[in-house]
């Protein structure tokens, strides 16, 4: 455990990574675009530096973000000897994943995190913002590191998907200053667009069909629930990742207040996805043991799948 847990400033953060050379990063289990967004762009930076940076993430990244050619830079197997461990867009210790365990025992951890979340690390860079990228960004510019196309794209990419292409509540004009900044460092706009709000595959159209097909909803339809078995993702030979595209599907439903998607993790094991329009699911989330924002959070939930969705609807039907 570490002995002292220091709130820091972005520049302190700056200068603590300056001082080190071998640096790895996590990305949170299940990963979006802003954990990605935020973990290569602040490699990217380092590496200009001539600092080792490896990124690494528990789980398998959706082939939406494979499409972006530096998340080569993650791993799936931690390996190596480093002088700092820095957990981004983890809200606690538990999203670092199967690696919490070693990251908790050692001595030099950095958290950076927008979620305003929980201290577990030596070092604390915890803020209430839209998006992680933005911190990665006031970092970035505190190590004087030029921004190129690339790195623009990335903290461009965690700013567009976690306000939800700037549509959701956390969007403020600070989000909109930063985009225009990206904007002139020559940020893939477009492509960041297409991939995460356009773009979907034969296959998941047919999923989307079928999961549409069998929706429910509860309390007067304010909450309108999705799921999806895992034979039904190997039916379309897909995997967990593309369920992440499903829930918006329900909470964009006029009537509905919360949406929420369960999506079959492994026997006896759901991924639960909460979204709402001001409706608190972290709360929610939180409740199962999981975490995240206000209008869109998740968790994991073990039982049989009736089980797990009467538990959810019970504890949302508390406050609906």
């Amino acid at each position: 455990m570490k002995s002292t847990k220091q709130t820091i400033t972005t520049n302190q953060a700056g200068d603590i990574l300056l001082s080190k050379r071998d640096i790895a990063l996590f990305a949170h289990t299940n990963p979006d675009g802003d954990t990605i967004g935020s973990c290569v762009a602040l490699c990217l930076a380092l590496q200009k530096l001539g600092k080792n940076v490896r990124i690494f993430c528990d789980t398998k990244i959706d082939d939406k973000l494979a499409i972006f050619e530096e998340t080569k830079y993650i791993s799936n197997s931690f390996t190596g000897k480093y002088d700092l461990l820095v957990a981004v867009d983890c809200g606690d210790i538990f999203r670092v994943g199967q690696w919490s365990g070693n990251y908790n025992s050692f001595s030099e951890t950095m958290t950076i995190d927008h979620h305003g979340g929980e201290y577990y690390s030596k070092y604390n860079l915890l803020t209430k913002q839209a998006s992680t990228c933005q911190i990665v960004y006031d970092i970035i510019k505190s190590l004087g590191v030029d921004i190129d196309s690339k790195i623009a794209t990335y903290l461009y990419m965690g700013l567009c998907t976690d306000t939800g292409n700037f549509a959701n509540t956390n969007t403020d004009e600070q989000c909109f200053l930063m985009a225009a900044q990206m904007y002139k460092k020559g940020a893939d706009i477009q492509k960041v667009v297409r991939v995460f709000f356009k773009d979907t595959s034969l296959a998941e159209t047919k999923l989307l069909a079928r999961v549409l097909n069998r929706m429910r909803t509860y309390y007067d339809n304010k909450l309108v629930l999705l799921y999806v078995t895992k034979q039904d993702l190997d039916e379309f030979g897909l995997d967990l990742s593309s369920t992440s595209m499903l829930v918006p599907n329900a909470v964009n439903i006029d009537v509905a207040q919360v949406g929420v998607c369960v999506s079959e993790y492994s026997a006896n094991t759901y991924k639960v996805s909460m979204r709402s329009k001001g409706f608190n699911v972290r709360e929610v989330c939180q409740y199962f043991g999981g975490g995240g924002h206000i209008v869109a959070s998740g968790c994991m939930i073990s039982g049989f799948l009736e089980d797990v969705i009467e538990k959810i609807v019970r504890v949302i039907g508390y406050t609906i």
